[in-house]
């Protein structure tokens, strides 16, 4: 689909599409606003190979009719879903802020305060969507975590993610490069919590360390190192972090899930006294 050429309004369903925000394997994301309510909104709208896939639409429809019903500060709301001529599309809380991935991209890396308390907002809402639904993440990257008034991170595309690989039989081709796939998947093998607790401790080292846990030339490279190599030392990257921030990450990164932490209350207790061991601002 193209999106709105200069000065022509172009509509999907009863939202008007204003600028193309990004692509990722399962669409395009626009800006778009809703006239009916007077705001603006991203609208996810699918690849056309998936709206057109029965056995997806069947899965993305159950996911997201889940994951709307989760309301929590640090998750982004789904405001509906539907279909135009053929295609699904998602609509979506817009934030105006970079996302924590265009902030790395701009500054290396991120405070240590600051990188806490994203770990504990997005900890916050995946314990949150977890005793609610049952539900876990699977797709935990720094380009899923946004920022809404206050710098309060928000965590994006709940459920998207299980959706499509159940559908689509876990093609790798449309989750990149793998800097924060957890063993288990790469090994195909069940995912659960811990998963997810993984993966965020990836992305939390890699905005702290201003590099992934794990780099090579190759996605299969970069997926050989989370079987079997360790990430470098943080403090060798990170040399002012503290020592129970380091524990805290090292243990999210274990290869073998029954020795991270088994549940986020554990984990968010860990980041909360990190957060407090740090020098007053």
């Amino acid at each position: 689909m193209n999106g709105p050429a200069s000065g022509e309004k172009v509509f999907f369903g009863n939202y008007e599409l204003e600028r193309e925000l990004g692509q990722g394997g399962m669409g395009t994301v626009y800006l778009g606003r809703d006239h009916g309510l007077n705001r603006k909104v991203a609208l996810k709208i699918l690849r056309a190979d998936l709206s057109n896939d029965p056995a997806f639409a069947q899965k993305f429809l159950e996911e997201v009719e889940v994951t709307a019903a989760l309301a929590h500060p640090n998750i982004i709301r789904v405001y509906t879903l539907g279909e135009q001529d053929g295609r699904l599309y998602l609509v979506m809380e817009h934030l105006d802020q970079p996302s924590l991935e265009q902030k790395m991209e701009k500054l290396g890396k991120i405070p240590e305060r600051e990188v806490l308390e994203i770990g504990i907002g997005i900890a916050s809402a995946l314990q949150f969507a977890h005793e609610e639904t049952g539900l876990i993440h699977r797709d935990i990257k720094p380009g899923n975590i946004l920022f809404g008034r206050g710098d309060i991170p928000k965590l994006a595309d709940f459920g998207l993610a299980a959706g499509a690989r159940t559908a689509l039989g876990q093609q790798d081709e449309i989750w990149g490069t793998p800097y924060y796939v957890s063993p288990e998947r790469l090994n195909r093998k069940e995912e659960d919590l811990r998963s997810d607790i993984y993966s965020l401790g990836a992305a939390l080292y890699h905005i702290l360390a201003g590099r992934a846990p794990f780099e090579a030339e190759t996605a299969e490279e970069v997926a050989q190192r989370h079987l079997f190599d360790r990430p470098p030392p943080l403090r060798s990257l990170c040399p002012t972090a503290q020592e129970q921030t380091v524990i805290t990450l090292d243990k999210c990164l274990q290869k073998n899930s029954e020795q991270r932490w088994q549940n986020y209350h554990d984990l968010l207790l860990q980041l909360q006294d990190a957060r407090r061991r740090l020098a007053p601002q």
